[in-house]
């Protein structure tokens, strides 16, 4: 495969999404940022605040990218569960709205190519979160430092 099939996307960080007591960063992921409408942001949204995972009870801090894969999307939702390991949902929007992606599977995928550039400097910044004492204010740092670029 030559790198014309696999053209860099842009990781464009768009804030803190809140779901009751669960802080998220949130990340569009896509050729052209232009191309993820507000319309299906909010409907990811509205995904996550009905997700059975019921994030609205649990303290916790993460990030979600949505990523634009052609014309669909991937909706990855990712807590820390305020440890050293990545807890991961999955959604796609194959019937028009976001489902769960069932990957009741031995092997299954997990990052691609584009979504690893985030998850690198998420786990380097949750790895910094995780040597302080976990006070508000480096709760808040960690929030605070997102990555934008190519990936």
């Amino acid at each position: 495969m030559n790198s014309s099939q696999y053209p860099s996307k842009y990781a464009s960080p768009k804030g803190i999404f809140t779901v009751g007591t669960t802080r998220f960063k949130w990340y569009d992921l896509a050729e052209n940022p232009a191309d993820v409408s507000s319309e299906d942001v909010s409907k990811a949204k509205m995904c996550i605040e009905n997700a059975e995972e019921n994030f609205q009870h649990i303290n916790d801090q993460g990030f979600v990218i949505m990523h634009r894969c052609d014309k669909n999307y991937l909706l990855l939702v990712c807590t820390w569960r305020s440890e050293n390991e990545l807890w991961e949902s999955v959604y796609y929007d194959g019937s028009g709205k976001f489902e769960v992606w069932d990957r009741n599977k031995i092997h299954l995928p997990t990052y691609c190519v584009w979504e690893m550039v985030i998850v690198y400097h998420e786990s380097k910044a949750w790895k910094k979160f995780l040597g302080t004492d976990r006070t508000e204010i480096h709760q808040q740092n960690y929030l605070d430092d997102f990555f934008e670029g190519e990936a």
